[in-house]
């Protein structure tokens, strides 16, 4: 089974964007000195921005939504495929 990760609390998560964002610590020695690896800090400070700008986490919401629909109807797309190929073949050996 695979690891599950460590879990922050919010306000955890909070305290480091801040080191970051007011303190004008980088990244890499935040990571160090946490023990948090860089990724999951990048993955914060995304976050973190998109709570501060209300327009773009609309936008990656419908975006998100939009890929979803995508391989919606792509997956319908396949499953008419599917279902033409198999009528011609039931088809052809009806005929017989």
């Amino acid at each position: 089974m695979g690891e599950t990760g460590k879990r922050y609390t919010k306000e955890f998560k909070d305290d480091v964007v801040r080191m970051i964002v007011d303190n004008g610590r980088s990244v890499a020695s935040v990571a160090k000195d946490l023990g948090i690896s860089e990724q999951t800090i990048y993955r914060w400070l995304d976050q973190h921005k998109v709570r501060q700008n209300p327009e773009k986490a609309r936008m990656m919401e419908l975006e998100a939504e939009l890929k979803a629909k995508d391989r919606r109807i792509a997956d319908l797309e396949e499953s008419v495929t599917i279902l033409k190929k198999a009528t011609a073949i039931f088809v052809t050996q009806h005929r017989k």
